[in-house]
């Protein structure tokens, strides 16, 4: 089958006609006629291929996706100028009056347009730009367009193992490295998602997903139904599963062409396995975490809480004391005890009064991440983490000129007039913390002094769900029945709700 591979793109709209011998002189100025014009002075009409409609695979791996005609007989052929699919372009070749594209480009186009490798018919807008060739020998160039429309079917997808999924590589969970002994399995989110959280142990963390089905200890049986990236070391958040026996990556007819991702760095992640998708992501792991230093005193506490500030990020505002002054340990493994949390701590090099600086996870070793403090001894700063990439920094502020006798919680938990009062952190003035059960699903706010001068709540209609602490407003916050530790900085109105499990 002969294919003309063809260069350039055209605008659609233009039209440009140049003859010898003047026979086409009313078609000279390109600005008289459109295209639709053009075709239809030629008689030139676009029509869903013999191909349209593409299922995976295709017969040589092209598929004929628009068919194009004329009935005037000056008119001997076409020149693609472009084709687009969804309003992207791609490669496409003239198989007599057939437009002919990959199959393969055309699956990428689909796969990156809806994010997936789904087993989903996808209906497709194809534009396809040509020129008129005329038989009479003139030099003659006629652009016009025309749309039809096409669907795509991908691959079928691996069917989902019953039992589920698990994951091996350089976490702490499965012993700092490949032990299929210690399969990490996930977690079932919804049908066909799962996910886990894991701790990474170095700076590059290798890692695969498996059937849990094959999950016997053995490499042999793991390997039979592997699933990692097309290509090996890709540290990219987001990626598309490649699986033994993938159609759409030929090496992986042999187990060890399924290529391995990674995840950069050291700390907590989330990873994601959509198998209806044939998706993963991969997100640091966004949890809650508290200062351990000079604030506590040393000692293991949860009254000084970061407060979330979204995206990963969180902050602590107070009067710091010197450069030894404090780490961050995150909450997930508050019921370590105190002896052992320290080998989950986040701290920077030892000492160090920088601005800012790359946060280093202990991992087990107490003297990894070192207490770390500003550059003024008794300045007041906000002290921020970015969780994101593993850095913190610290602003210097103005010392706070409001103080306050109480801040409390009120609202329709207990009738709007008995204030629970909260606790001012002793050496960390301005910030607040109370444990309190609220009976039932109620609206609240915290206040100052006991009266309406100063409060501190939400924007309008913001519920307390999944996440714990929402952006600062004056409207009521709705929590639902529990008992919750709150949080509240009286400087910048910042305040957290958790849930006591």
């Amino acid at each position: 089958m002969k294919r003309n591979i063809l260069f350039g793109l055209v605008a659609m709209a233009s039209l440009f006609l140049a003859s010898c011998n003047g026979d086409y002189d009313d078609w000279a100025s390109p600005q008289a006629f459109d295209a639709e014009s053009a075709a239809a002075k030629y008689g030139v009409t676009f029509t869903p291929g013999p191909q349209a409609d593409v299922v995976m695979p295709t017969s040589d791996g092209y598929a004929n996706i628009v068919t194009i005609n004329s009935n005037n007989e000056a008119v001997s052929g076409f020149t693609i100028k472009s084709v687009t699919i969804d309003g992207k372009t791609i490669n496409a070749t003239m198989d007599n009056n057939n437009v002919s594209v990959k199959a393969s480009e055309l699956s990428n186009i689909i796969r990156d347009e809806y994010h997936s490798r789904a087993y989903v018919k996808r209906a497709l807008k194809v534009v396809t730009t040509v020129a008129a060739n005329l038989s009479n020998g003139d030099a003659v160039t006629i652009d016009m367009a025309g749309q039809t429309d096409a669907s795509f079917t991908p691959y079928a997808t691996p069917a989902i193992d019953p039992k589920g999924y698990f994951v091996a590589g350089n976490f702490a969970e499965n012993g700092s490295g490949w032990d299929i002994t210690k399969p990490v399995m996930m977690e079932k989110v919804s049908d066909g998602v799962y996910s886990v959280h894991v701790t990474t142990t170095s700076d590059t963390n290798w890692f695969k997903f498996y059937c849990a089905s094959d999950a016997d200890g053995t490499w042999d049986s793991a390997n039979k139904h592997q699933m990692g990236c097309a290509v090996n070391g890709d540290d990219t958040r987001t990626g598309y599963v490649v699986y033994t026996d993938d159609p759409e990556n030929p090496k992986t007819s042999d187990a060890t062409g399924v290529q391995t991702p990674v995840i950069k760095g050291e700390g907590q992640f989330k990873i994601t396995l959509d198998m209806n998708n044939l998706t993963y992501t991969v997100t640091p792991d966004e949890s809650k975490y508290y200062l351990i230093g000079n604030p506590t005193g040393w000692g293991l506490s949860l009254s000084c809480m970061l407060y979330g500030e979204g995206n990963n990020v969180y902050s602590y505002t107070y009067k710091a004391t010197n450069q030894w002054d404090i780490k961050v340990f995150d909450g997930k493994y508050y019921s370590v005890g105190s002896d052992a949390i320290w080998g989950y701590c986040w701290g920077g090099v030892n000492g160090s009064t920088a601005a800012s600086g790359d946060l280093i996870y202990a991992n087990g070793n107490a003297d990894k991440a070192g207490a770390i403090g500003p550059n003024e001894n008794g300045g007041w700063y906000t002290f921020t983490i970015n969780m994101n990439n593993n850095t913190y920094s610290w602003k210097a502020i103005d010392a706070p000129t409001k103080t306050y006798n109480s801040v409390s919680i009120i609202g329709g938990f207990n009738e709007w007039k008995a204030d629970v009062d909260m606790k001012q952190v002793e050496k960390a003035p301005h910030n607040w913390y109370v444990r309190a059960t609220i009976n039932s699903d109620s609206e609240l706010k915290f206040r100052a002094n006991h009266d309406w001068a100063t409060s501190w709540g939400s924007t309008k209609g913001f519920t307390l769900g999944d996440s714990y602490y929402g952006p600062t407003g004056g409207e009521n916050i709705t929590v639902p029945a529990g008992t919750y530790d709150f949080y509240l900085n009286d400087i910048t109105g910042r305040w957290n709700i958790v849930a006591v499990k």
